[in-house]
């Protein structure tokens, strides 16, 4: 932190806080989870007032499943999914919330759901690849990523999640293959 400046007689007595944000760790004294905590409250307050405000409840479930609060964004995301047109977002959302609480068959439910409301849901694909692999059904999971890799080419992570569970599979030369794509698409 650097004072400087004058006040309006040129009397350099008064001095004014700039900020040199280069290089300076104490220029938030916050956390990135203590945004998300804010957020959690300011939309609390929000929906408070504005009950049907589907949005603000998608977005404060995210941030109950970004600060791992799992049962609190299953809460939020089950609101949009028991709604006459069931969100795919809150489904995909709510899926990783049970894997999150290790609700695996729960998880797959719910991004199976998601992709029957939207076939190309790159995201369902790769959550419920995930899910797959989390109760050893590298195959399934396989199918999946691949899946996920067809709707969007670039998704790296689908890349590297495909060759984890090809390298569980003993597939060295595929997951080889999926692990240099992945450094291709970050630039590594």
């Amino acid at each position: 932190m650097v004072f400087s400046g004058s006040d309006s007689n040129g009397d350099n007595g008064r001095n004014i806080i700039t900020y040199q944000w280069r290089n300076d760790p104490d220029l938030s004294s916050k956390s990135d989870m203590d945004y998300v905590h804010d957020l959690i409250q300011s939309l609390t307050d929000h929906i408070y007032s504005n009950p049907k405000d589907y949005e603000a409840i998608f977005l404060r479930g995210n941030g109950y499943l970004d600060s791992q609060q799992y049962d609190l964004g299953i809460a939020d995301y089950s609101v949009l999914i028991d709604l006459p047109n069931p969100d795919e977002r809150a489904l995909n959302n709510r899926s990783l919330c049970w894997r999150g609480l290790g609700e695996f068959q729960r998880g797959l439910e719910d991004s199976s759901g998601a992709i029957n409301i939207d076939p190309d849901y790159r995201d369902a694909f790769n959550n419920r690849g995930m899910l797959y692999a989390d109760i050893g059904e590298h195959r399934k999971a396989v199918i999946d990523f691949t899946r996920a890799i067809e709707i969007d080419t670039d998704y790296w992570y689908a890349y590297n999640n495909r060759a984890h569970s090809y390298l569980i599979m003993g597939n060295k030369l595929d997951a080889f293959q999926d692990y240099e794509k992945v450094r291709e698409l970050l630039g590594h």
